[in-house]
């Protein structure tokens, strides 16, 4: 699984605002904002990177697991996962 961290370097906590994401097969990213204790896919088309994920996840472009035929609990895995990452 490639993942991808980063901290925004806003002050939303004392240690900021920690972001880990991956990259679905479907084009799909699932990202984990470790302080304020949110999780979203984003779309196909967003570009695996810091800026584009960051840039989606300000414009709120969400999408949901379901519709891409993947159910809440290989979802929930998937962030558990990623909080082992982070």
């Amino acid at each position: 699984m490639k993942i991808i961290k980063f901290n925004t370097g806003r002050d939303y906590t004392e240690h900021g605002q920690r972001i880990v994401a991956t990259q679905l097969e479907s084009g799909h990213i699932v990202l984990l904002d470790l302080d304020r204790h949110i999780d979203i896919m984003l779309p196909p088309g967003v570009e695996f990177t810091q800026a584009d994920i960051l840039w989606a996840y300000d414009l709120n472009m969400n999408t949901f697991p379901s519709e891409i035929g993947m159910s809440y609990g290989d979802y929930y895995q998937l962030l558990d996962q990623l909080r082992a990452a982070a």
